[in-house]
């Protein structure tokens, strides 16, 4: 498979799955998106992870009609197609405080804003910016803030990009992989066959 994937990215156009609904990745900088939802689930399924977290930074603002799903479009929404990713050990309390973070400035754009997997945040977008976090479901159960949780990012925000270096940072690397953001995502679709993204209700305003 990584052979198939590694000569898909030379040819560039090819395709190994498609999508039966639309993946966007418009307005990542301040809510979730049908494609950030995809891309981090194919990290998480890469790095061997429950939770994976992608800033809006790592996204170009474009989608993908239903049918296939290529190297050449998927790489269209990303910034940094080629990147590898990072695995971070961080306890429940910096898991909480980089999504705090992520939503501090909802609903205002944020190059920091996070897309993610494995987890479900409620957040309140009018309490003060280091307070909005409603609640943060890891796998169905409340967050363990002394707990430990590792977390697959791009190797960038891993190491502290997008400003989270106030967070965590290589010191909190615990592994990392060469597979590159594309090519792990159109593996993951070929793998399924067929994805359909509609809007997981991973990250909700509180009403």
């Amino acid at each position: 498979m990584a052979v198939a994937v590694a000569v898909m990215l030379l040819a560039g156009t090819a395709w190994a799955g498609t999508t039966g609904a639309v993946l966007t990745s418009a307005n990542a900088q301040k809510e979730e998106t049908t494609f950030g939802d995809l891309a981090t689930d194919a990290l998480c399924d890469a790095a061997g992870t429950t939770i994976a977290l992608i800033p809006a930074v790592s996204f170009k603002s474009g989608s993908i009609p239903p049918g296939p799903v290529t190297v050449q479009n998927v790489s269209a929404l990303l910034t940094q197609p080629t990147e590898g990713w990072a695995v971070a050990k961080l306890t429940g309390a910096q898991l909480q405080r980089a999504l705090e973070r992520s939503v501090s400035r909802a609903p205002m754009p944020n190059a920091g804003f996070l897309q993610v997997s494995g987890l479900t945040l409620t957040y309140n977008p009018n309490a003060g910016r280091a307070d909005r976090i409603v609640s943060i479901t890891v796998s169905g159960a409340a967050i363990n803030l002394a707990g430990s949780y590792e977390v697959a990012m791009p190797a960038s925000l891993a190491k502290g990009g997008s400003g989270y270096f106030q967070i965590f940072g290589e010191d909190d690397i615990v592994r990392s992989g060469q597979d590159q953001m594309a090519a792990l995502i159109v593996r993951y679709v070929d793998a399924r066959g067929t994805v359909n993204y509609t809007g997981q209700g991973r990250i909700i305003v509180a009403r």
